[in-house]
């Protein structure tokens, strides 16, 4: 038995060394087989492994030494690596015509049969563990061969890496080394992706010789590469960061050691960018896709700063946006692509905390030769238009928008905030400048119109936040002058008009900075329309539609029309500013050229603002917000000064201005003044003190503007017709005002049970009851006294509206306010003016309170055929005495010398007296209401000329006589305008001479119609009351009573 185990020690002693001896012949047939040559003998054409015949000689010690060595394979690939090297080179001498005597065929054919060896190897999945040393075997292999071969002819003329590649992977060697590589590349990429990655970045440092590898293999892997790629790419900068950091911070290493390191990463970076680019170039939607999910993680993660201790959680967190800002820096086509395919990730919020993801690192390590402003600078004046204009509006949110920060605007990151907005404001004043380059550029297949950054902000509420964030960046107002001048210039005169106007309307009244604003802008843009201003007036009405119409939400249209009103007035008031010059005593007016006054359109301005003051100032008033009505009242004044006094020689002494629209406009326009008076008569109250004020300071200015010098004088002959129009719109709300109704006609005050059943025949059913209680009525009798004695009711609906009531202090206040502006109104100006004022007053009260045409009838008929129409009369009578502001108006009348057109009042209120003396007793005075009205007849008719002056003494006869008599007197009174015959030419004959200046004489005929009355009932009365009527009988008959005391003295 021990016998048999020690011939079992010898069989094994003699199969290790069998073993060993078959091993180690392996190895120096190995060792014999690497020794034929180095890469110096191969590229100086000496035969190295090409002379070894067979081919199973070259093969089959390497393929022993594989299986039996594992840890000799670096050499084994080291050795397959110098037959590739000398396949390559031959072929390249062949392609270049290079005479040589080699063959090498068997190397070319041992070196294919390797290589397709070590991919089944590794396809089969045995070399696990060596995937990572292959991998970098062939990495560095690659870039041997194109150092070796760069200079030679057949590479001389080849730049790109893509040319490099084609060439390279032309020769068949080389390509079955690539597809060794890639499939290397995928097991290990899923088996050992760091330790694939680690080798991949090594071999950059090879740096133009691996590029094509780079190239290559993304090609082959595309999206598969591209996430293991920039995360080992992270992983790489943030060592690399904190790498230069430690050592800056102990200062262990000199200049020349960081110079070191820093070239050595920059080379491996290269490479990396260099793959990055050319992915994107390709534009692989996938590939975009997981572009835009690492740029999310990476902004999502957690800020870290250069050097801080990196917790290896998730892939967000290895990933830096610092890195990949870093890798697009270096290639503008890249930034463009990554700009066009992730514009939904280009928001203020994610630039804000990408900006401080990179401001978190060492700018030297990103970008060593430029400022982040200068490096922005030059990459956008390459960008194509569409990435111009995503940037140009992420760069206008990030500056102008206040709100910008909001969520992120804590504490500790203010004065980044403020840091940021302050870096970016260069940028985009930069780009603000290529705009106007841009928009002054010109030629045939240019538009700057279509140019995104000009078309973007061109309309609707971007435009409108252009000029809203001028008041929050008066400090930054010239880019914003120069964007808007850009957006002018590019479209055309109605967009600079449209942008003007939009200044107007939006820029607060109480903000006089942000209309400086609005100044520079002009003399920005008006020297390239200089029909800019006088464009904005002619097309004021429909641009503010068309501005109104991108309102999103209700306007705040007080605010607008307070804006306008205050903002207009202003620059008028500009443009008469002088300003001095360098020269003494020189001035020189800036704006005077700009036509900032309205001209020609000042009519159609004029009426659209006065318009919208109307309409809003009523709803004011509706909701009971009077102040704010009274300052559109104001501001509506001060904007009618500052147009009379555009017009005024004394602030411009040169100045020919003159007030110019066509007819219909001003009418329109006086009827908006006239409502607008109108209105404001309603702030005249007892609780608003201030409301008087603002109705004289408003009519004063009305007035003014209607009547003044500035006005051109074919258009001031139409003015009186705004007192009109005031007096008009007075008597059409005259119940509101003063708590009134005009002409009440007498058919109301009727009974139902009376006349109206007359009407209807059904009513008839009474029968004889009704018919007698109409024969019991005395056919002389005045409805209204039938009224006082009970004879007539009054109807329901009349009663409440004829019901007395206490006196209203504030219809009160408003009637005295209202006559005394009217009266106001007739006594000022000239004598043409005051005349021509006085007419229109008197023909709107003659036809508001004579409504018929035959009552403004000034022709006197015989008594008895005028008594037939005494109805007509009474209903005249009554409504001057149902109005205060018409008898009012008739007393303001009476102090004119156009007192004669009120005839027809005048008229039925001596024919209602007359018809109230006939029917009373004859032995009795008249009723002392009845007196009232005779002397108030008398009094107006003396006052305003109707009468002869000794006319007026009949109201003392008239104390003493009894009705019949009194009724006599008034009869020859009424003879008097009978033979006086007054017809409206005959009055406006004598308006005529009074404008001319000539003596007023007097309305014509008096004389010849004080001849033909009968002065002897006068005598007659006068003696039958004697003696009291003595001292009558002068003033009646002043001649025969100096010719009787003549006599006497005699």
């Amino acid at each position: 038995m021990d016998s048999d185990v020690q011939n079992g020690d010898l069989d094994k002693k003699a199969m290790m060394t069998q073993r060993y001896a078959d091993t180690a012949g392996i190895f120096e047939e190995f060792f014999k087989s690497t020794a034929h040559g180095d890469l110096t003998a191969i590229y100086r054409n000496r035969p190295c492994y090409s002379s070894i015949l067979p081919v199973e000689k070259l093969t089959r010690c390497a393929i022993d030494a594989f299986v039996y060595f594992p840890s000799a394979r670096p050499a084994i690939y080291h050795y397959t690596g110098m037959m590739i090297h000398e396949c390559v080179h031959h072929w390249f001498n062949k392609k270049e015509n290079v005479a040589q005597t080699i063959d090498t065929t068997s190397a070319q054919e041992a070196t294919s049969q390797l290589l397709n060896y070590y991919i089944r190897f590794f396809t089969e999945g045995n070399g696990k563990g060596g995937l990572e040393e292959i991998l970098q075997w062939a990495c560095e292999l690659c870039a041997e061969l194109s150092s070796k071969n760069a200079g030679r002819p057949a590479m001389a003329q080849i730049q790109q890496n893509g040319e490099v590649l084609a060439i390279l992977k032309s020769n068949e060697l080389i390509d079955k080394l690539l597809s060794l590589m890639n499939m290397v590349v995928t097991n290990a990429l899923n088996e050992n992706p760091d330790g694939c990655m680690r080798a991949l970045f090594e071999s950059s440092r090879h740096g133009q010789h691996f590029s094509w590898i780079w190239l290559h293999i993304a090609t082959f892997l595309q999206g598969t590469i591209m996430t293991h790629l920039l995360e080992s790419g992270a992983e790489q900068f943030r060592t690399y960061a904190t790498e230069i950091n430690n050592r800056k911070a102990v200062q262990s290493s000199g200049p020349a050691v960081l110079n070191i390191i820093q070239t050595e990463y920059e080379h491996k970076f290269r490479a990396i960018s260099e793959v990055f680019n050319f992915l994107m170039a390709r534009r692989n939607p996938e590939l975009q896709e997981a572009v835009s999910q690492l740029i999310v993680d990476s902004l999502d993660s957690k800020i870290e700063k250069s050097g801080e201790k990196i917790e290896k959680t998730s892939t967000s967190n290895r990933l830096g946006f610092a890195f990949f800002f870093k890798l697009v820096t270096c290639s503008l086509k890249t930034l463009q692509i990554l700009v066009n395919s992730n514009c939904h990730l280009i928001t203020p919020f994610n630039v804000v905390r990408a900006i401080r993801h990179v401001q978190a690192a060492d700018k030297s390590l990103i970008l060593p030769a430029l400022s982040y402003t200068d490096f922005m600078k030059q990459i956008l004046g390459d960008v194509d238009p569409t990435t111009h204009g995503m940037i140009f509006e992420l760069f206008i949110e990030l500056v102008y928008r206040t709100d910008v920060f909001d969520g992120e605007n804590l504490p500790e990151f203010k004065e980044s905030n403020q840091e940021i907005k302050r870096d970016c404001y260069p940028v985009l004043d930069f780009m603000i400048n290529q705009l106007v380059r841009i928009a002054h550029s010109s030629g045939g297949f240019k538009c700057p119109t279509m140019h995104p950054a000009i078309q973007m902000y061109s309309s609707g509420d971007r435009l409108q936040f252009l000029i809203d964030s001028v008041s929050a960046n008066i400090v930054k107002s010239g880019s914003i002058v120069r964007h808007l001048h850009a957006i002018s210039i590019a479209h055309d005169p109605t967009k600079a008009a449209e942008i003007s106007l939009r200044f107007l309307m939006t820029t607060r009244f109480d903000d006089t900075d942000s209309l400086y604003v609005f100044m520079s802008f002009l003399s920005a843009t008006v020297p390239f329309y200089p029909d800019l201003m006088n464009h904005m007036w002619k097309e004021f009405s429909g641009l503010k539609l068309v501005i109104e119409s991108y309102y999103t939400e209700q306007p705040d249209s007080v605010k607008i029309h307070l804006n306008l009103l205050h903002n207009i007035r202003q620059i008028l008031e500009w443009e008469l500013t002088e300003e001095p010059t360098e020269k003494v005593g020189d001035t020189k007016k800036p704006y005077a050229f700009w036509n900032l006054f309205p001209g020609q359109h000042v009519g159609s301005l004029l009426n659209s603002l006065m318009g919208d003051t109307n309409r809003i100032c009523w709803e004011l008033m509706e909701s009971s917000k009077w102040e704010e009505a009274m300052n559109i009242y104001r501001f509506s004044g001060k904007l009618l000064e500052a147009l009379r006094m555009a017009c005024s020689p004394v602030k411009m002494p040169t100045n020919d201005r003159k007030i110019v629209m066509n007819i219909s406009e001003m009418y329109k326009l006086m009827s908006q003044f006239a409502i607008m008076l109108k209105s404001t008569l309603f702030l005249v109250t007892k609780e608003n003190l201030n409301g008087l004020v603002v109705f004289e300071e408003l009519r004063s200015q009305i007035v003014a503007f209607l009547f003044g010098p500035h006005m051109l004088p074919e258009l001031s002959q139409f003015s009186p017709i705004f007192v009109n129009f005031f007096v008009t719109v007075c008597m059409m709300d005259s119940k509101k005002l003063f708590g009134e109704r005009i002409g009440e006609s007498m058919g109301n005050l009727l009974d139902e049970t009376g006349l109206q059943k007359l009407v209807d025949n059904v009513q008839l059913e009474d029968g004889p009851s009704v018919l007698e209680g109409l024969r019991s009525l005395k056919m002389r009798d005045n409805a209204l006294d039938m009224l006082h004695t009970g004879q007539l009711k009054r109807r329901r609906g009349n009663e409440m509206n004829s019901r007395s009531v206490e006196e209203n202090e504030d219809a009160v206040q408003r009637l005295h306010t209202v006559l005394d502006a009217v009266r106001t109104m007739c006594a000022s100006g000239d004598n043409a003016i005051q005349i021509a004022c006085s007419q229109q007053l008197a023909e709107v009260l003659v036809q508001s309170v004579c409504q018929d045409s035959l009552m403004m009838d000034m022709r006197f008929d015989e008594w008895d055929a005028e008594a037939e129409y005494i109805h007509r009369h009474v209903e005249v009578a009554q409504r001057i005495n149902q109005s205060q502001f018409s008898d009012g108006i008739l007393r303001i009348l009476a102090d004119t010398r156009v007192f004669a057109l009120c005839l027809p009042i005048m008229k039925s209120k001596l024919a209602v007296i007359i018809n109230e003396t006939e029917k009373f007793p004859d032995h009795k005075t008249i009723s002392e209401v009845t007196r009232q009205k005779l002397h108030n007849w008398f009094y107006l008719a003396s006052k305003g000329g109707l009468i002869p002056p000794r006319f007026s003494y009949i109201c003392d006869l008239e104390k003493y006589s009894t009705c019949h008599e009194t009724y006599l007197m008034l009869l020859e009174v009424w003879k008097f305008f009978l033979f006086r015959n007054t017809t409206r030419d005959t009055i406006d004959i004598y308006h005529k001479s009074l404008r001319d200046n000539a003596i007023d004489e007097g309305l014509p005929h008096e004389k010849e119609a004080m001849e033909r009355i009968n002065m002897a009932v006068f005598r007659i009365i006068i003696q039958n009351h004697l003696p009291h009527t003595v001292a009558v009988f002068p003033k009646l008959f002043p001649v025969e009573f100096e010719f009787l005391r003549l006599s006497v003295v005699d």
